[in-house]
């Protein structure tokens, strides 16, 4: 059986109340640096760089010399909420995101499942990927505090990147620790 949490081992000031099992930040003043996996100054293997997106543990990698450093902020539960209502959650597609949570995983499957699919779900599944796509950047306006070396806003030097590739896929590793620090408790964060 699970031992309940107690304060010992909370940094003192932290901010954090311990409560029966659970542990709640009372402040999103909690920042985190981070460097992206698809940074080209980014050296180390596929499973280091899989790691890093849950552990943030940057001697996963070979270097990071050079690379961008991303300050983010953890988002209050309001926070989340008002930017998935700014994105559009109370009009997007039902449907779609059914269809979005059934999809295959394997990208050849995935695709051809799509392909398959009525245009009506076809087009279901598109607005929930822009409605996702929509969520991403408000979680980012509010989450992003900075890029290093960068005094102007954050998001309009993040959307500056190219390939887009590469911007998707940043943007999508910055919400996850976003996310991540905004969730976890204290020993994850």
């Amino acid at each position: 059986m699970r031992e309940p949490a107690t304060r010992e081992g909370l940094p003192s000031g932290s901010g954090l109340v311990c409560s029966m099992a659970f542990i709640f930040s009372t402040s999103t003043d909690q920042t985190v640096e981070v460097v992206s996996t698809v940074d080209p100054s980014v050296v180390a293997s596929e499973e280091a760089k899989v790691e890093y997106l849950s552990t943030r543990d940057e001697s996963l990698f070979d270097s990071t010399e050079g690379a961008t450093r991303f300050t983010l902020r953890a988002l209050s539960p309001q926070a989340r909420e008002d930017a998935e209502v700014e994105a559009g959650a109370y009009s997007r597609s039902e449907l779609g995101r059914i269809l979005w949570t059934e999809q295959p995983d394997d990208p050849k499957e995935r695709a051809r499942w799509q392909h398959d699919l009525p245009e009506d779900e076809r087009r279901a599944l598109g607005e929930y990927n822009r409605y996702l796509s929509r969520v991403y950047r408000e979680m980012l306006r509010a989450g992003l505090v900075s890029i290093e070396g960068h005094d102007g806003d954050p998001l309009e030097l993040v959307d500056s990147i190219r390939p887009d590739h590469h911007r998707q896929v940043l943007m999508g590793e910055l919400v996850a620790h976003i996310q991540a620090l905004s969730l976890l408790p204290p020993a994850g964060k």
